[in-house]
């Protein structure tokens, strides 16, 4: 007989720590994002070692929204319409060749600029479809009461990869070679494939019938379902000025702390550090904190944070103070990201999820790379501490705002 793909079955009530196809999961989630955090280290390091242009290595931060901005409604119709074990394969098989690629490049010594870019944009796109296809198979391997503990786990993986990644990574590459390290990066993505190879079959209920349905009409339903749903489309339009305030200080936080408060290099990565603990602290509490309040409630009150974090900003003399905003600020990211996600997940067909996620994507990234060139150009002429206060305001509006939704009163 030939060999069959495993089929999954969810057991009703066990523990997420026994649940194999979750575990597989978030470990392919936990080795691509150490991957990618060297990635994001290395890679702005190299160029700069090639080019000592600071223009050409924030133009390589900028694709990957560009990337997530242009093909997020395509990734999603892709995860929608494969099934998604295939497409963590494929997108783990993609990060593979790419890093292999960049290895060979970096042990001949024959890197040239035009060959980051080339494969930096398939390695941001394989990103995109691991997220995204991550994101709509959550559901298919835990039960529907376990999606917001089984995104608060995914949610602690990333946030403690996120605080040892870039360490590890400056660390690795002061032992070894720009080649070494890339290497190193190897054989975690490695794993990443061994996982998603090891998954059971993540195959969507109804795929056959939407076989002849155009790539347009995939793409019109994603939009639909967004926009007629009122839950998502508050959570959307909500994610949308976050994410646009955030992004005007984006790129000009290191700046100011650098230029007006006088803080040190060390001191800097202190502030980061500090900032990504307070986001694991989030993720950690957010379980529990579903317990005591619905979940509608939590989501709009992590808004107060934001506030204050702002304010904190505003009047900062000090890194410490930075330090102190930005914990405040990923602890409210990490809590309200963690709701978000398990309801979304929760009111949205299962095979509707890619489309859904790429929209937004859409929608949201395209914002990301506008309010960093606003900010800063806003930063060379003006005053910082004034993106701080817009941020205040915005963050207080849209705490106003949810207080009177839907999303606040009815979400459990």
């Amino acid at each position: 007989m030939g060999n069959r793909e495993r089929k999954l079955s969810i057991e009703p009530s066990h523990s997420l720590w026994k649940n194999r196809p979750f575990l597989l999961l978030l470990g392919s989630d936990a080795t691509s994002n150490l991957g990618l955090y060297m990635y994001i280290v290395m890679i702005p390091l190299l160029m700069y070692d090639l080019t000592e242009s600071a223009l050409l290595i924030s133009t390589m931060r900028l694709m990957e929204f560009l990337v997530s901005g242009l093909l997020g409604v395509a990734a999603g119709i892709l995860v929608d319409r494969i099934n998604r074990k295939k497409v963590l394969v494929t997108a783990a098989g993609l990060q593979w060749v790419t890093i292999a690629l960049l290895t060979l490049l970096l042990f001949f010594e024959n890197v040239q600029l035009w060959s980051l870019y080339f494969l930096g944009f398939f390695f941001a796109t394989s990103g995109l479809l691991h997220t995204n296809a991550t994101h709509a198979a959550l559901p298919q391997v835990v039960q529907k009461d376990q999606l917001t503990e089984g995104n608060a786990k995914l949610g602690i993986v990333s946030n403690v990869v996120r605080l040892i990644g870039p360490m590890f990574a400056g660390l690795t590459l002061a032992a070894l070679s720009f080649a070494g390290t890339m290497a190193v990066q190897l054989v975690f993505i490695t794993l990443t494939l061994l996982c998603t190879v090891l998954l059971p079959s993540l195959k969507i209920e109804g795929l056959e019938d939407r076989e002849k349905i155009t790539f347009w009409k995939d793409a019109k339903e994603g939009f639909h379902e967004l926009f007629n749903n009122s839950l998502l489309k508050v959570t959307t339009v909500v994610i949308f000025f976050q994410n646009f305030g955030f992004s005007l200080m984006m790129g000009v936080l290191v700046f100011f702390a650098v230029d007006q408060l006088q803080a040190t290099e060390t001191q800097v990565g202190l502030y980061i550090s500090i900032g990504a603990a307070g986001g694991l602290v989030g993720v950690l509490i957010v379980k529990k904190l579903a317990t005591l309040l619905p979940r509608g409630k939590i989501y709009t009150y992590t808004n107060m944070f934001d506030v204050v974090a702002f304010t904190i900003l505003a009047f900062a003399t000090s890194w410490w103070m930075i330090a102190i905003a930005m914990a405040l600020f990923n602890f409210s990211t990490s809590v309200s990201n963690v709701i978000y996600l398990a309801v979304r997940q929760e009111i949205t067909p299962n095979q509707m999820l890619g489309r859904v996620s790429g929209s937004i994507a859409t929608l949201v990234e395209m914002t990301m790379p506008l309010g960093i060139i606003a900010g800063g150009l806003w930063a060379e002429f003006l005053n910082i501490r004034f993106l701080f206060v817009i941020n205040i305001v915005l963050s207080a509006v849209i705490l106003i705002s949810l207080l009177r939704t839907t999303f606040h009163k009815t979400v459990k």
